[in-house]
């Protein structure tokens, strides 16, 4: 009697093999393919990107950098052949959090700078998070949306 790890079902005298999670080709799991980890790299990379190039342009910084987190997941999204909100939303909010937090650190005066971070940088931190996650969330909406409509049957 040869032993297996595989689970098999008998129905009506035919025995059927049931997948396991080992045998897991990305497409099931936990999440149920529902989340990917090149997906998320994908978008953090991308949103990196867009909040370094977006805070490059004088003056408007800040604003520049928030602009490059809709701007890089609106690529995203129309790029894209699978619609990925929770690794871009994931990806915004943990980018945009990083970069409002240690923006608290270059302020002109490093002294009054650190005693801000202290007192209000995981606040400060926080309302990065939810900006990110909700400006990658938008942009990655309407990227989606034109591919869908540039892609459609007439």
């Amino acid at each position: 009697m040869q032993q297996s790890d595989e689970l098999t079902e008998t129905v009506d005298g035919v025995d059927t093999e049931i997948p396991s999670s080992a045998d897991d080709d990305g497409g099931s799991g936990r999440l149920g393919g529902r989340f990917s980890a090149k997906a998320l790299l994908v978008s953090l990379v991308s949103v990196a990107i867009g909040v370094g190039v977006g805070g490059a342009i004088p003056i408007i910084g800040s604003i520049g950098s928030l602009a490059g987190v809709f701007v890089a997941t609106f690529i995203l999204g129309i790029l894209a052949g699978d619609a990925r909100y929770l690794e871009t939303g994931l990806a915004g909010g943990i980018v945009v959090g990083i970069n409002f937090a240690l923006s608290l650190l270059t302020s002109a005066v490093l002294p009054i700078g650190i005693d801000f971070f202290q007192q209000y940088g995981l606040a400060f931190g926080g309302l990065g998070v939810v900006l990110g996650a909700g400006l990658a969330l938008v942009g990655h909406y309407f990227g989606r949306d034109l591919r869908d409509g540039l892609t459609r049957e007439i």
